[in-house]
């Protein structure tokens, strides 16, 4: 019964939003933003922490920046609940969301083998996934199931009439089938890799810190020999509108050193998303809980040699400094 009231109130709350026009909804999000995130002090005692640590600005700058990405959080939020509006006006997408380079997405589909999609928590990136979808880009996904139950399912039923296919994580390992199966039918896979990887991620310097980068994209493009393409999407100036942005593609170097190659290649996908995020950052959600595998408990990590060891001992110096000061 609780959860017919939870997901109805929220399909209400999305059928009134889809009734108002898109800069009205926009300007209700910049407003309840940053209202709402400001009360939750953990996030944004994180958010300031590692908007400093990465960015190497002073906390007036850090805390500034935050207030910025709260306004973006706001308007993604009700950009979510826009989306049967979004789907409804398709064939006006460029309105809402358009590709830079869309020849460069031809190109890698051309290859026939599927796309890794290099991809990261930056803008709306809902309206990524929904942004291809609509442009008529084959678009796969593996989600993570969300603890409520009624918002999980709206989400889904968003994705699904935009086109999109997600498999979501804790099914027995089926999504990691269905993962492969959509590979072979030549989508464009997305892996969200700005998610900490646990122990049995792949140790890379990010944002002045060691990061435990998921192992998804290295071993989707290795096993397809599939091209791997950046594809972020940001807020467009003034906040209306999203922008695809489409990189060129490259490929899994396969030395046949398995630990090195897997090193080497998580760095250069670590270094590109980094790269940017500090172009636009705004758009990027700082306040995730990126750095929650420390470096000695990263299984990799523990198995380098000591001279490639190293290598990260400038984020080895970052991870000492927040220990002392005591975990959150």
């Amino acid at each position: 019964m609780l959860f017919n009231v939870r997901y109805g109130i929220l399909k209400g709350i999305s059928s009134l939003l889809c009734s108002m026009s898109y800069d009205r909804i926009l300007a209700i999000g910049r407003f309840l933003g940053p209202c709402i995130m400001n009360r939750i002090a953990k996030q944004k005692k994180r958010g300031i922490r590692q908007i400093m640590i990465g960015l190497g600005v002073s906390r007036p700058e850090a805390e500034k920046l935050l207030q910025k990405v709260y306004e973006h959080i706001g308007m993604s939020a009700m950009e979510m609940l826009y989306m049967p509006r979004l789907c409804r006006e398709k064939d006006h997408i460029d309105d809402y969301v358009k590709i830079d380079h869309p020849e460069y997405l031809e190109a890698a589909y051309a290859e026939g083998k599927g796309i890794v999609g290099l991809t990261a928590h930056m803008g709306n990136w809902e309206w990524l996934g929904a942004g291809l979808a609509l442009h008529g880009y084959d678009t796969s996904a593996i989600g993570k199931k969300q603890s409520d139950d009624a918002l999980m399912k709206m989400i889904n039923s968003y994705r699904a009439m935009a086109g999109q296919h997600i498999y979501l994580t804790g099914t027995g390992g089926y999504e990691m089938i269905a993962a492969a199966r959509s590979m072979k039918k030549n989508h464009i896979l997305g892996f969200l890799s700005d998610k900490d990887g646990n122990k049995v991620g792949v140790p890379v310097l990010f944002m002045n810190r060691v990061f435990s980068f998921p192992q998804g994209p290295a071993v989707f493009a290795k096993k397809f020999k599939a091209p791997i393409v950046p594809i972020f999407i940001i807020r467009n100036p003034g906040g209306r509108g999203h922008t695809i942005c489409v990189g060129k593609h490259f490929y899994y170097e396969d030395t046949g050193d398995r630990k090195g190659d897997l090193l080497r290649n998580s760095q250069k996908m670590a270094s590109i998303m980094e790269s940017f995020i500090k172009e636009h950052p705004e758009d990027w959600l700082w306040f995730q809980h990126l750095f929650w595998t420390r470096p000695g408990k990263i299984k990799m990590y523990n198995e380098l040699a000591p001279e490639d060891k190293k290598k990260f001992a400038s984020g080895m110096a970052e991870d000492w400094n927040e220990t002392k000061g005591g975990k959150e």
